[in-house]
């Protein structure tokens, strides 16, 4: 594959609206404005090949209204072979500038697309290059480099100024092919990166300079150096070629003169060791320098570890929000800021500020000591995936776990004297997104273990990959029975399902006399499915009997009110409640029908404090929960949550502490992938958590697992509601 000829446009826009019309007139009668639909997203990509074109096809049959395009897959070869196309090597195509600017003009205006499908293209674009970054052809990675930033200059201009700064500030001037190369792609993004214009100043001054119009290479650098002598992008400083520092004399004499001065600096004779050991920071007060001296720690270890970071990927070690919905300010917008450009000491301010103002956000915490285990040679580094997009205050709950334990054990000195490090991941709960998640995980050698998912939907379709990879994955909150069941990788430290069912029932039928049961599931749950299967299994076990009316919470045309009276005419006098952890809402609903007519017993879904915000109909309504603030006397763990937190905390972040700290456990023994799931299988493996002593079983569930049952109780005086224990 040859390399992208990255030429500016060669056509006039005139030109350009000429060839446009005509490929939508060409197929208008046939398909209406779908070949001018596949021509409009073809045109995000800086090149084209018959893979991405018929991958694009296949992403994007709709518009963001869910109305479907109707594009023919025809539609592929043609536009390959259209006039919109020119073919630049094997299999490698790219459209004329202006017919690009043009169509994604169009696209931008158009209401059935908008950003919002920009935006989504360049979450496309950006996951189809990430393998091709790392393949050892120069020029696949060069390309795939091309259509990321290409991906970044429409969503995040400022990212994508920042890497063409870096590629610019690493370049072998003598290298003029490169050169050009990188000043051709910045023209390219000259529409999208209108608001850095030192950057396409830049840009064009190297581009001429490289050419060898000296002369004009100087005018363009006049533009932006304005009696400076650095130009900076991005937070990048761009290198300036000695020639054009020779054209401007007065500015980088001036620099020179500073430095030549310092080496002349009595601070720089061996008469002050010591004070060159501490460091020297001085100020002129008053005609007198006064000297400030300081740690030259401070000094080496103000920049991070950088990485170069793909941002909008679902994963963050902090540089980038997730929780944006709820948990930003400005002093975590500027930790996260500074930890992308590698100022770790800022970073770490930043995110201390960010803390006193909003002490309950746990992705500041986990941010915060990533950026201190940054500034260390080693660290270890594990993964927490969440669903940050669809339920953040259940992502927040286990988030909080993860941070808890994290701060601990970098507080005590780290994992054998290596701090954790934490990325975090959002998976919506959603499978396919936790497979892609588990899949860069797997791949990722760097991350030795993961915390996660969330819904047992996501957790059962990732845990093949994990098993696959040798990777160990523990999951907080899944309790479907089958889970572990996949594999000697897969541990959980949530209950499973029939121990669930069993506590239940065991309470409905022994201690409340419930005798008929309506059970109400969503189906759409395979928890939910599991936790029908086991609890009808339990109350026939002890003689009671299921109720017949139907009730299915997924349903369409599911009508509470009338499934619960019909229920009652029955004979039942309990109700049994399974949901699918995105659906809670609709859960409540059901208890609030129910008027008091049933007792109401719930699964772990529930205990949130969406329940108790619900308030009126909720009262006495019975849920399972692993964990309660009072459950265990003599733990410290919710006193440690109360004063990190600044308030209670729920039992997803207990069982997200104690898989975390179970991890860390096993880590303190090997930091090899393999190793790690012999350790936490090992009988001798134990250690204490919010949650007790915690102990795996060959099959990797928790050994042991307790549950609680507790009632949703009014707080006498007041309109609030809170979790009681119910004693045994």
């Amino acid at each position: 594959m040859s390399k992208i000829s990255l030429e500016v446009s060669k056509i006039s826009l005139e030109v350009a609206n000429r060839r446009i019309e005509s490929w939508e007139k060409r197929f208008e009668k046939r398909f209406g404005k779908a070949y001018l639909y596949l021509a409009y997203h073809a045109a995000f990509p800086l090149a084209l090949t018959p893979d991405i074109l018929y991958r694009l096809w296949a992403n994007f049959q709709q518009d963001i209204h869910g109305e479907v395009l109707g594009i023919p897959w025809v539609a592929v070869a043609d536009l390959l072979l259209s006039s919109l196309c020119d073919e630049v090597g094997h299999e490698l195509y790219e459209m004329d500038l202006a017919v690009r600017n043009v169509l994604l003009k169009l696209l931008q205006e158009d209401e059935k697309f908008g950003q919002q499908r920009i935006n989504e293209l360049s979450d496309f674009l950006l996951e189809y290059v990430r393998q091709r970054l790392q393949n050892d052809d120069p020029d696949i990675k060069d390309l795939a480099q091309a259509q990321q930033w290409t991906a970044l200059a429409y969503t995040q201009p400022w990212k994508a100024a920042r890497e063409l700064a870096l590629a610019f500030s690493k370049l072998d001037f003598n290298n003029k092919a490169e050169l050009i190369r990188i000043v051709s792609l910045t023209e390219i993004f000259a529409q999208p990166l209108a608001e850095f214009d030192p950057l396409l100043s830049y840009a064009r001054g190297m581009g001429k300079l490289a050419r060898g119009n000296l002369e004009a290479a100087t005018v363009q650098f006049g533009k932006i150096l304005e009696g400076g002598n650095k130009i900076r992008v991005a937070g990048v400083d761009l290198p300036i070629p000695e020639k054009i520092k020779a054209n401007f004399p007065e500015q980088f004499k001036k620099l020179t003169n500073h430095k030549n001065t310092l080496k002349r600096s009595r601070f720089f004779s061996p008469v002050f060791p010591s004070v060159l050991a501490l460091g020297i920071l001085g100020m002129l007060i008053g005609g007198n320098i006064v000297y400030f001296l300081f740690k030259t720690e401070s000094i080496r270890n103000s920049s991070c570890t950088k990485d170069t970071y793909s941002l909008n990927d679902r994963i963050s070690l902090g540089e980038e929000i997730l929780l944006k919905q709820q948990d930003t300010n400005p002093d975590k917008e500027a930790g996260v800021q500074a930890f992308l450009e590698g100022n770790c000491l800022l970073a770490i301010d930043k995110f201390n500020s960010s803390r006193q103002a909003n002490p309950t956000d746990p992705e500041t915490l986990i941010y915060l000591n990533n950026a201190k285990a940054r500034q260390q040679a080693e660290h270890v580094k594990i993964a927490v995936s969440v669903p940050i997009g669809t339920n953040p205050n259940i992502a927040k709950e286990m988030l909080r776990g993860v941070a808890q334990a994290q701060d601990e054990v970098n507080k005590s000195g780290g994992i054998n004297g290596k701090a954790l490090e934490v990325a975090i991941a959002n998976d919506d709960n959603d499978p396919i997104e936790a497979v892609q998640l588990a899949t860069r995980f797997g791949n990722d050698t760097s991350i030795l273990a993961v915390v996660g998912h969330n819904s047992s939907n996501a957790s059962l379709a990732a845990a093949p990959v994990y098993q696959k990879d040798g990777l160990v994955m523990i999951s907080p909150t899944s309790y479907v029975q089958n889970l572990t069941s996949i594999g000697n990788y897969i541990f959980r430290t949530a209950p499973s399902v029939k121990s669930i069912a069993d506590s239940v029932s065991n309470d409905a039928i022994k201690i409340a006399g419930k005798t008929n049961f309506l059970i109400c599931v969503d189906y759409q749950g395979i928890d939910n499915q599991s936790f029908n299967n086991e609890f009808v299994k339990a109350i026939k076990a002890a003689g009671s009997q299921i109720n017949s009316t139907e009730c299915d919470i997924s349903a369409r045309d599911f009508n509470p009110s009338a499934v619960i009276s019909q229920a009652v005419r029955s004979g039942a006098n309990a109700l049994v409640l399974g949901v699918y952890v995105d659906k809670i809402k609709q859960g409540l609903a059901v208890v609030q029908s129910n008027q008091g007519q049933l007792t109401v017993f719930g699964s772990p879904t529930l205990f949130t404090d969406e329940t108790l915000k619900e308030g009126r109909g909720i009262n006495g309504l019975i849920i399972s929960a692993p964990w309660y603030p009072a459950a265990f006397p003599y733990n410290i763990f919710p006193q440690k949550a109360q004063e990190l937190w600044g308030a209670t905390v729920s039992w997803r972040t207990a069982t997200a502490y104690d898989a975390t700290l179970a991890i860390i456990a096993g880590l303190q023994r090997t930091n090899k992938r393999d190793e790690l799931q012999k350790v936490l299988h090992s009988p001798d493996f134990s250690v204490d958590g919010a949650t007790g002593k915690i102990q795996f079983l060959a099959s990797g569930d928790r050994k042991d697992n307790p549950i609680f049952l507790v009632k949703v109780q009014q707080i006498p005086g007041t309109d609030k509601y809170e979790f009681v224990p119910i004693q045994p």
